[in-house]
């Protein structure tokens, strides 16, 4: 009788550690973005940019007190194009396709 060797538990561990990686990769790719997109008056406001590793990804965030009502905020307009509110949003919204492409590219390499 032929043996069976498992190694399922391997390959779970290396799909998690892929897709983490792509996950904090992603992030970064954001991160730049949405400090580019970030109101040029508020350089503190770029400057405080962070990845924070999780246990299961990433975290990207703006460390003001002021991010939040920068970023909802639609009662200003920006002194320079393409910058203004929403923006970390509108770059995690645009990255997302690529991400689960990403992610799947990853799986499809340990998996086959």
């Amino acid at each position: 009788m032929p043996k069976v060797e498992w190694n399922g538990d391997m390959l779970a561990a290396a799909a998690k550690q892929a897709a983490l990686e792509v996950a904090r990769q992603t992030a970064e790719v954001v991160k730049g973005e949405a400090v580019n997109r970030a109101p040029l008056e508020d350089s503190p406001l770029r400057n405080s940019a962070t990845v924070t590793d999780l246990e299961n990804g990433a975290e990207i965030s703006f460390n003001t007190p002021y991010a939040v009502v920068m970023h909802e905020s639609q009662n200003y307009t920006p002194s320079h194009a393409g910058t203004g509110p929403n923006y970390l949003r509108g770059p995690l919204l645009e990255n997302e396709s690529k991400y689960h492409q990403d992610i799947a590219a990853a799986l499809k390499g340990i998996w086959g």
